[in-house]
């Protein structure tokens, strides 16, 4: 995503300073928090660290991860089988200190427990090792509570070439920093692709269109 390195730089000294020990990704399903995710582990990779994903409901596409730099040959992927096991193993991780970054990828149905996440949040800022950033697309409220630094997703445009959407525009903001001062922000330009690398040309001819909702068929003639 162009124009994401001042917020990859901000998550990715979770793993260097303890009080960014959990960031939570604020943003509704499809606003770009994967892809965040995504290119902050690469970022961490880049640095010379560790990086995991704990993926409850599967839906990590190796494709996509590899075309935002992630470098799959070192990146530890777990599949959970429910919210409790997924808290359970980054806490693991975390004792451990075998791993700098990782993502808590909770899904769209589970929502984590408070008390349960506050105590990870705890563990990972006393090892001043491991950060994590959950995704919770239905566990937000909790998640927002607990975590240090809450980073929010907000779509502004789709991307077009004359009626194709091709990518859309997401700014995004430190709306909560429990040691600083919050309001750092970036606007983001995601493509789609399918996970292959979109023709640099193509991303040169899109221009921003508006956020409205779109109908998935329209009937123009019977």
């Amino acid at each position: 995503p162009s124009g994401a390195e001042p917020i990859h730089e901000l998550i990715a000294a979770a793993s260097r300073h303890e009080p960014f020990a959990l960031v939570l990704l604020d943003a509704p399903v499809g606003s770009g928090a994967t892809s965040l995710a995504l290119g902050t582990l690469a970022a961490t990779q880049s640095a010379g660290g560790l990086a995991a994903w704990l993926d409850l409901d599967g839906t990590l596409d190796p494709a996509v991860a590899a075309r935002l730099g992630v470098n799959l040959e070192w990146l530890l992927v777990v599949r959970p089988r429910d919210p409790a096991e997924a808290i359970e193993l980054a806490a693991w991780l975390g004792r451990s200190s075998l791993i700098d970054a990782l993502v808590l990828d909770l899904g769209e149905q589970a929502e984590p427990d408070r008390g349960v996440l506050d105590r990870l949040a705890s563990l990972l800022a006393r090892s001043g090792t491991t950060s994590a950033l959950v995704l919770a697309p239905a566990g937000r409220a909790v998640a927002g509570v607990v975590a240090g630094v809450r980073v929010a997703l907000h779509r502004t445009a789709w991307l077009g070439i004359g009626r194709d959407l091709v990518g859309q525009r997401v700014h995004a903001s430190v709306e909560r920093h429990r040691w600083a001062l919050a309001g750092g922000s970036a606007e983001l330009d995601l493509w789609f692709g399918e996970g292959r690398r979109l023709d640099p040309f193509v991303a040169t001819l899109a221009e921003p269109q508006s956020v409205e909702e779109r109908p998935a068929l329209q009937v123009v003639g019977a």
